[in-house]
């Protein structure tokens, strides 16, 4: 049977299932993000930490404080007001 033969036939990966939407509620959704929030606290601290001990060099240094720096920019937008 050549490739050209089998695919004449019906399409047999075509199959219709149904799929259960589930929507999440508000109070899920703030669950989300405060949970995110509260994750990129912890890692703040870390950074935080690490940045503290002066184990770093110069250009490190500045990458780690770069990198803090749009952490709390993106923890103020995810934060309510």
């Amino acid at each position: 049977m050549t490739v050209a033969n089998r695919r004449r036939g019906a399409d047999r990966r075509v199959k219709t299932v149904p799929v259960q939407m589930e929507r999440r509620s508000g109070l899920d959704r703030r669950m989300i993000v405060e949970s995110a929030t509260a994750q990129i606290h912890a890692v703040l601290e870390l950074l935080t930490q690490l940045a503290e001990m002066g184990a770093l060099r110069d250009d490190s240094r500045r990458l780690l404080d770069t990198s803090m720096l749009r952490l709390r920019y993106a923890l103020e937008k995810m934060e309510p007001d």
